[in-house]
């Protein structure tokens, strides 16, 4: 009897364990399921563009990583149309900076008509766009988020920072889409999804 007791006790505390492990890790799961750590095949070809969205410096970020990893690319954080001809893909480096903004001399409306018209342009001529958002830990701004739909909903690839602030916003953005998505840990880590898009 007391051998009975026991194993019913033991089940009920298993079950119980069961489903405290479970109920974090299924929605962990589902938040992960359009992330890979790197695409399988490359989808983009050279010549590439890196531009800018939003006028932050990160574009000077992913710029020297496309240097390092001698991807064929040109560096241009205000890409406009004309500048595209012969280009197979298109980098946006997102990030508003109401600085960065002022420094070129445009309006937040004037970036936005420009981002619009090279993705545009881009999904017309059947280029890759490839969206790299690095992000932060401060909260994420209208103005950012706006930016980051724009580019990120038009997107063949998404790279990110986890733990950033915009982090649920490309989970979304990648899910609603079907694009895939990688989010690293640190910048430097960016290297490695990035190449896989181009070898």
């Amino acid at each position: 009897m007391k051998r009975n007791v026991f194993r019913i006790v033991l089940i009920i505390i298993f079950a119980l364990l069961l489903v405290l492990v479970n109920m974090p890790y299924t929605k962990k799961v589902e938040k992960m399921v359009f992330t890979l750590p790197g695409l399988p095949r490359p989808i983009a070809e050279v010549p590439v563009v890196i531009t800018s969205a939003g006028q932050s410096t990160d574009t000077y970020i992913i710029n020297d990583i496309s240097n390092q990893l001698m991807i064929r690319s040109f560096f241009m954080p205000q890409a406009e149309v004309e500048h595209m001809e012969d280009m197979k893909s298109i980098v946006f480096a997102v990030g508003y900076s109401s600085l960065g903004l002022k420094l070129q001399g445009i309006s937040y409306e004037d970036e936005k008509t420009r981002i619009e018209k090279l993705i545009n342009m881009a999904k017309d001529n059947k280029l890759t766009i490839i969206t790299v958002v690095l992000g932060g830990e401060q909260p994420i701004d209208e103005r950012n988020e706006e930016i980051i739909r724009l580019v990120g909903a038009q997107s063949d690839y998404i790279i990110g920072l986890r733990g950033s602030s915009n982090e649920e916003l490309l989970a979304d953005l990648a899910e609603n889409g079907n694009i895939p998505l990688t989010l690293v840990r640190k910048v430097k880590d960016i290297s490695v999804p990035f190449a896989s898009a181009f070898r």
